[in-house]
């Protein structure tokens, strides 16, 4: 999706509120660095396009800056892909936009469908493991907290597909392929949280 399109989008929203594979984590640009980004690739679309933008779409193109880069995790060596914060009329909303170190500076790389970052199988499985054991600190019962306790070294995290970034919440949310001694085989929507180059679970 081009940059003008998500303007256009957020217009459509404002109208309608007014209405009624994980690599290793990498370099990211700084708000300021990937806000430099934005609007040099604003500027260049605007610039290809050569039409002017109406005025209502002139305005959010305008309008339009990150608030917060979360965190990001590298593509492959060239590129970086950060969730990011928009701040647009109406709704602020978090997205994924890939960025490429060009020189001293950043770019922002036009591309749709961007991958959200996702932690790996063994950082999930630690995650897991230490919310199970949290659990079974916690639990009251002592055959309660034995079983928590069992699970968090019996239980695998063998797969995480499907993961998408939540837009409100700037969460990940993945299906987990589980699988168990007792229980075989299973799987459970999972949300993870990337801050700088940390990952947490989310409770359900």
């Amino acid at each position: 999706m081009s940059l003008t399109a998500l303007a256009g989008r957020c217009a459509l929203l404002a109208v309608s509120l007014a209405s009624g594979q994980a690599l290793a984590l990498d370099a990211a640009p700084t708000l300021d660095q990937a806000n430099a980004a934005l609007r040099a690739s604003l500027d260049a679309e605007r610039a290809e396009n050569g039409a002017p933008a109406s005025p209502l779409g002139q305005a959010l193109l305008e309008s339009l800056r990150f608030s917060a880069v979360q965190a990001c995790q590298s593509r492959d060596a060239a590129q970086t892909a950060c969730i990011v914060k928009i701040e647009a009329p109406m709704r602020d909303s978090y997205q994924v936009f890939a960025f490429s170190l060009d020189g001293s500076g950043w770019r922002l790389i036009k591309q749709s469908d961007i991958e959200a970052p996702q932690p790996t199988l063994a950082q999930a499985q630690a995650l897991v493991r230490a919310h199970l054991d949290e659990l079974g600190s916690r639990a009251a019962d002592a055959r309660r907290a034995a079983e928590y306790r069992e699970l968090a070294l019996a239980l695998e995290v063998t797969a995480l597909e499907s993961c998408d970034l939540d837009r409100d919440s700037g969460a990940v949310e993945c299906d987990a392929q589980l699988h168990s001694p007792g229980s075989g085989k299973g799987s459970k929507p999972m949300r993870f949280h990337l801050q700088d180059s940390d990952w947490r679970l989310l409770p359900d």
